[in-house]
């Protein structure tokens, strides 16, 4: 006797399709007022708070002032490289250097810890590089990593000696968590941007430097020789240009302090034999 299909499945359990996971999504209205938070807490912290060390700050009014800090920072960044005042977002850093560390003392003030201590040792730890070089890098992120667990920890509901807790840490219920973490994804981001940055431009303007010292070298070692060799002042500047010539052929090549030398005396050749004429 044949057996239909149909009749095998009937049996079999029916198999339910597994719910799909939806992720949490943070309320609009309360990301709206997030973000004003974030500007209000900044625009206090660099006013009214600008040098106040002491009291607590919760993660909100902490990472929303990092919020803010890093999305003001890459545009003066951009800003100042088309201006032509590239330090203008460094600048910027120094004048609000001071209400960052305030504000980050309070925060770890928030979390029971002794911000002159934590501070101090994040303070310290790039001095290694003197003495170990770049391994140095090594303790200071891992200490760096650290601070950015503690800033992130919940605020110590009971009264301690810095003071009653804030009452805005669980301010948008469960949504709080939701937006500190997206502030601080977002401050960590912009500023590792930044850092990059900054890595590019002290490459470029150390370069830059070090072709100034070294063309400025060389003029001074062409004014010398033509001295010595009788030429006017017009003749030297003439044998200054044929050089600046030379050196920009020269740009991103490997050049020996020899063919330096060899250029300045042919250089030198050439104007003499032009003065001879």
């Amino acid at each position: 006797m044949l057996i239909k299909d149909k009749d095998l499945l009937a049996d079999e359990p029916v198999k339910k399709q597994p719910d799909e996971v939806k992720v949490p999504v943070i309320k609009k209205e309360n990301m709206h007022s997030a973000w004003g938070d974030a500007v209000d807490y900044y625009l206090r912290d660099i006013t009214e708070k600008y040098m106040l060390f002491r009291g607590r700050a919760s993660r909100l009014e902490f990472w929303g002032y990092m919020a803010v800090f890093s999305i003001v920072l890459i545009p003066l960044y951009l800003l100042g490289n088309y201006a032509d005042i590239r330090m203008l977002a460094y600048y910027f850093i120094m004048a609000t250097a001071i209400p960052s560390v305030a504000v980050a003392a309070r925060r770890l003030h928030d979390t029971n810890k002794r911000s002159s201590v934590y501070l101090a040792i994040l303070g310290i730890l790039p001095l290694l590089t003197i003495f170990i070089g770049y391994w140095a890098l090594i303790p200071f992120l891992l200490w760096v990593a650290l601070l950015i667990r503690l800033w992130s920890l919940k605020s110590i509901p009971e009264e301690g000696i810095y003071g009653p807790a804030p009452t805005d840490d669980d301010a948008y219920g469960e949504d709080s968590n939701r937006i500190v973490k997206k502030f601080r994804i977002l401050a960590l981001f912009l500023i590792a941007i930044w850092i990059a940055l900054t890595y590019v431009n002290f490459d470029n303007w150390s370069r830059q430097a070090e072709y100034t010292s070294t063309n400025d070298a060389i003029m001074e070692q062409i004014e010398k020789s033509g001295k010595k060799a009788g030429l006017s002042n017009q003749q030297i500047q003439a044998e200054q240009n044929i050089m600046k010539q030379t050196l920009k052929s020269w740009n991103g090549k490997t050049v020996q302090q020899d063919d330096i030398a060899k250029a300045i005396e042919q250089t030198l050749k050439t104007i003499s034999s032009l003065n001879n004429k």
